[in-house]
């Protein structure tokens, strides 16, 4: 089995191996094979809690977790692979960086798909965070980016994600005040905030050809405000759990009228044309442990072949039922 340490899926994780991975995911989601499950012991606002996301994918001989805990301030994660197959570990990757990159790729891949070659002039980025940073960092490996304008409520924040775009992306970036100020002229936007009340409504965003929102993950998050929804052309999503946990679903469904069932999983858009006309395509993702657990499997195939990692003794020992 081989072990995978933060720095060796720092190395590890390209843009092109992140692409691959939710490509692949967004297509086994179609099929209809693959099962999953969740445990959480401890709430979130708790002193310590465990959460486990698990998963079984058939059609790529793979069973696996991706275990996270919180003890105070500190959060460790690790994401476990054993074959479906007969059951032997394949390894485990430090799933640290994990969550981020599966979920920029996975928006990545929508905006590749969206923009089908097309350049992009101006990219809104809404939050400054790592999701943010990792989000940026995919879009413009996907996707010519002209400039970036970004908004974070804190200056130093936004002024720091702006210059490092520039140095490390070489893209034209600069902080923005506020939304309208970053949206303003903007083509599309990536969304990635820790929010609880809307950040984003329709009006910043009605002229834009792609949105796509990955911050908003649970009931008590609201980065978008529900008529950003209604005012969408298309509505597509990473999972179907994507169209009922998010706080801004919710406040879409109950407060503004929307209807979810036109809305398309990830796999199925890929497979049309990406033309939208009366608003923007809104990509909606709260992620998915098939997403974490794809990723992880690309980023043990890599580092076979590029040699990074430890490769060691199983260290699991077997035991045979009746």
């Amino acid at each position: 089995m081989r072990l995978l340490r933060s720095d060796d899926v720092d190395a590890l994780a390209t843009v092109e191996v992140g692409l691959k991975a939710a490509r692949e995911t967004a297509e086994l989601a179609l099929r209809g094979t693959m099962t999953d499950g969740r445990l959480q012991v401890g709430k979130g606002d708790e002193e310590a809690w465990v959460r486990v996301l698990v998963g079984i994918i058939p059609d790529l001989d793979v069973i696996g977790y991706k275990e996270f805990h919180r003890v105070g301030r500190r959060v460790h994660y690790n994401i476990s692979l054993f074959r479906h197959e007969g059951g032997e570990p394949l390894g485990i990757v430090d799933g640290r960086r994990i969550t981020s990159l599966r979920t920029a790729s996975t928006a990545a891949l929508a905006f590749q798909h969206g923009f089908d070659g097309a350049g992009l002039g101006k990219l809104a980025v809404i939050g400054s965070g790592e999701e943010a940073r990792e989000g940026l960092r995919a879009v413009a490996g996907a996707v010519d980016v002209g400039t970036a304008s970004i908004f974070s409520p804190t200056p130093t924040n936004r002024e720091e994600l702006a210059r490092w775009a520039r140095e490390e992306l070489g893209i034209e970036a600069r902080p923005a005040a506020g939304v309208a100020e970053a949206t303003e002229g903007a083509d599309a936007a990536y969304v990635a905030t820790a929010a609880r009340a809307p950040v984003v409504a329709a009006a910043d965003v009605t002229t834009m050809r792609f949105v796509g929102a990955v911050g908003a993950t649970r009931p008590d998050h609201h980065e978008l405000s529900g008529d950003v929804f209604g005012a969408a052309a298309q509505v597509v999503v990473d999972c179907r759990d994507s169209l009922e946990e998010p706080g801004d679903v919710i406040d879409a469904v109950e407060n503004f009228g929307w209807d979810p069932s036109p809305a398309l999983l990830l796999g199925t858009w890929l497979g049309q044309e990406p033309a939208a006309a009366g608003g923007p395509v809104l990509f909606k993702s709260i992620g998915s442990v098939e997403q974490d657990l794809v990723l992880a499997l690309e980023l043990l195939r890599s580092g076979e072949e590029r040699g990074f990692g430890e490769v060691i003794e199983p260290i699991s020992s077997l035991r045979v039922m009746r």
